[in-house]
């Protein structure tokens, strides 16, 4: 890991210019929105949308620390672990993914994917994974593995935390976008650290809605403001788009992805991107958005787990 950063993946991860797609819908027509969305999605075939730009630094740190392989925990269709896998294989480096539950006899493509590229999958019990962000359980588990934290770097749940929000900061920029031109930006929140990066890079302007894909997520506006400067207050949780929970959906979100698609050609996956892009057609249709809005959406990726709806 010691050549990292010039490494020809990392410096076409690092540099390559995103593309903001403007988007029209009959109901965007209808309210005289303007949609822009910046497509983390084509950022690569498989280390896509955001969760390159949360890995980025954790990578940086690692090879700093002289460490020779990675760990991180995810569930078995976790698009961490599918694209840190991929960054594992394309960057020859070892990977170690701590999967919640018990090994399927039928693994999800996530699964069977990440094994291919070379990630040594360790399965635990729900009660203990709970226990993931306790040092003392992340360091029991390195040495079952064999491993210590000289020689092996953890990475958060989802790539979170203050190195992954670091790394979201410099989404807005992937796009060249300038935050004066939106009055509002819409994006999908599992555990808040991409938003957390995309409200600091604004500096106050535009309004961001962070669409939470979770139930009862009343807890993410706290973690999200631990990120910020006091003053930064324009921002807010979206807290009712969450289509009955993390990784469940409905007829109806189901109907509008493909409606959207059918309108756009847009693919959007029912648990991260298609909540937010539901919820923002709800709240147009319901003439909670003022009409010439400028509204910008981040796609940020997860079509892979798009898989378990077939």
């Amino acid at each position: 890991m010691k050549n990292l950063l010039n490494h020809p993946l990392f410096q076409q991860l690092q540099n390559t210019p995103l593309p903001v797609q403007r988007v029209q819908t009959d109901w965007l027509e209808q309210a005289s929105i303007q949609l822009d969305m910046l497509r983390l999605d084509l950022l690569h075939p498989q280390v896509s949308g955001n969760k390159w730009f949360k890995q980025k630094h954790h990578l940086i740190q690692a090879a700093e620390q002289g460490c020779n392989c990675l760990l991180s925990f995810g569930g078995a269709w976790s698009n961490h672990i599918h694209a840190l896998a991929a960054v594992g294989n394309l960057l020859k480096i070892p990977t170690i993914g701590v999967i919640r539950g018990e090994r399927s006899k039928t693994p999800s493509p996530t699964l069977i994917d990440a094994e291919r590229w070379g990630m040594q999958l360790h399965f635990i019990n729900r009660k203990d994974y709970r226990q993931k962000h306790q040092p003392d359980f992340v360091q029991k588990l390195l040495t079952e593995l064999g491993l210590s934290t000289d020689s092996c770097y953890v990475i958060p749940e989802g790539g979170s935390g203050a190195l992954g929000i670091k790394g979201c900061e410099m989404i807005l920029q992937s796009g060249a976008i300038n935050p004066k031109d939106y009055q509002q930006i819409w994006l999908a929140s599992g555990t808040g650290a991409t938003s957390a990066g995309v409200i600091r890079s604004t500096q106050g302007h535009s309004q961001i809605h962070s669409v939470a894909v979770l139930k009862d997520a009343n807890w993410m506006t706290d973690e999200i403001g631990q990120y910020l400067k006091l003053q930064q207050n324009n921002w807010q949780v979206e807290t009712d788009f969450h289509c009955k929970g993390y990784g469940k959906t409905t007829p109806e979100l189901l109907a509008f992805i493909d409606d959207f698609y059918q309108q756009t050609g847009i693919l959007l996956d029912q648990v991260y991107t298609g909540k937010m892009m539901f919820g923002l057609y709800q709240q147009v249709c319901a003439g909670n958005v003022k009409i010439h809005r400028k509204i910008l959406t981040i796609h940020s990726g997860g079509l892979q787990g798009s898989r378990a709806l077939r």
